[in-house]
């Protein structure tokens, strides 16, 4: 940052050193006035001090007092989803500026449907070309439309601003270091197009409602219903709403559900990743969750890949067990938040052996809890099905999911777990063929335009 800044101001000495000539050449001509006392020759110098020192007035004072915002419609967004970008220009001064180009670094894996990008030196980035002219005090908006087709955290900005004199001989040019998250969820599908059921596709479960309850787990209030007991009033709630309240418990059994999810595509690093088929296995976690969820399920999550602020580039030492992604297990809406949240933003490279994380969750793990190992077949290790046979004889019903082939799978492992295949790549192929003729549908064409 300080090095970036050292040769800019480098730049702008230079840029000003080449205007010197304008001032020497005014004080010739002042002298020769002096000696003529022509007033052609006045005039001349003084249009001479004009043209050196205006622009140089503009270069120094062009961009001060210009706001530069953006703002994204969401700050999470759903696969395939269309978010608007606003950008916000406005100058607060009384000198017009003729000319000011804006480029903002946008990820490359974002579809822009309008404006215009070009690309740069760096990998999987592009640059958004803005320009336009401003008067004193004038505000100008743009609003770019974009589709979101890749999972991930991605990150709009910095910004590169320049301005220029109304002769266009002196451009500066100032870096702003503000950045802005757009956080894309998996794509989310039905439980049908993994070729799972519909209902109970990991063991029977009765029905939501349970006739038996915790007394001393206190879910919520509700109002009170004609039949509820005395002890369950709560007299507290009563006297601060002014109605009677009744006290909601927690059933005295919940279903409980933990994923276990797999990010490698090969078992040798060296491979690099497949990320068709990583991409659909995250996708198959992400829409078991929230099918979960949305059947009363009690969700966990723990996988061997990382988030953004445990970055792998940190050092070895902390870079421990205890910096794989992991959920703890809840339910409801936020829960449902807070698991695509995770898998949204996370990290694939360098991942940890799933069996070790499988091992620091073992303790954790409630009795009855039903384990679901989600993993691509060929990376499913021999050291990660001991871990699972463990964590069974703990008294917990253990499934696998499984994508890719299935002749890729340890020859014994039908006979060791119920095992579901969701199917490979051309699964992913249809999903986000699907998913594409979705949004297609629902666009408008008046929504595509630049104010």
């Amino acid at each position: 940052m300080d090095t970036d800044r050292f040769y800019e101001t480098r730049a702008r000495e230079r840029s000003l050193l080449r205007r010197r000539p304008w001032y020497v050449l005014t004080a010739l001509l002042l002298l020769l006035c002096a000696l003529t006392r022509q007033p052609v020759v006045f005039f001349a110098a003084g249009f001479t001090l004009v043209l050196a020192v205006l622009p140089e007035w503009w270069y120094r004072v062009g961009l001060r007092h210009l706001r530069i915002a953006h703002h994204l419609s969401l700050e999470h967004a759903c696969f395939g989803e269309q978010v608007t970008l606003s950008l916000h220009v406005e100058n607060h001064k009384w000198l017009p500026l003729p000319w000011v180009e804006i480029e903002d670094e946008i990820p490359a894996v974002v579809e822009l449907l309008n404006g215009t990008v070009a690309p740069t030196y760096k990998p999987e980035r592009n640059v958004m070309i803005n320009a336009c002219s401003l008067w004193s005090f004038q505000r100008v908006t743009r609003r770019y439309h974009l589709r979101c087709v890749q999972r991930g955290a991605h990150v709009f900005g910095p910004t590169t601003v320049r301005s220029s004199d109304p002769f266009g001989w002196l451009v500066q040019e100032e870096r702003l270091e503000a950045r802005t998250t757009l956080v894309v969820y998996p794509l989310l599908a039905p439980l049908s197009a993994f070729g799972l059921p519909a209902r109970f596709p990991f063991g029977d479960r009765s029905a939501p409602q349970r006739l038996l309850e915790d007394p001393l787990r206190v879910a919520g209030v509700r109002a009170y219903q004609w039949g509820d007991e005395p002890r369950r009033i709560h007299w507290k709630a009563s006297a601060r709403t002014g109605i009677l309240q009744s006290k909601q418990y927690e059933p005295a059994t919940q279903h409980r559900l933990f994923l276990f999810l797999e990010t490698r595509t090969f078992l040798e690093f060296w491979l690099g990743i497949d990320p068709d088929l990583q991409e659909f296995t995250i996708s198959a976690a992400a829409s078991i969750a929230r099918w979960a969820l949305e059947e009363g399920y009690l969700v966990g999550l723990a996988t061997n890949g990382f988030l953004p602020a445990l970055s792998p580039a940190a050092p070895a030492r902390q870079r421990s067990l205890l910096t794989y992604a992991r959920v703890p297990m809840a339910r409801g809406t936020r829960q449902q938040a807070r698991v695509l949240e995770t898998l949204g933003r996370l990290v694939t490279y360098f991942s940890l052996p799933l069996a070790e994380v499988i091992e620091a969750e073992r303790a954790s793990l409630p009795y009855g809890t039903t384990i679901l190992l989600i993993s691509p077949a060929r990376t499913l290790a021999r050291e990660t099905v001991q871990r699972l046979l463990d964590v069974r004889q703990q008294g917990m019903a253990v499934h696998l999911a499984l994508t890719g082939a299935q002749e890729q799978a340890l020859p014994s492992l039908a006979n060791t777990f119920t095992v579901h295949w969701l199917g490979g790549k051309e699964v992913w192929h249809e999903l986000l063929q699907a998913s594409a003729g979705t949004h297609a549908r629902r666009e408008t064409p008046a929504g595509l335009h630049l104010d």
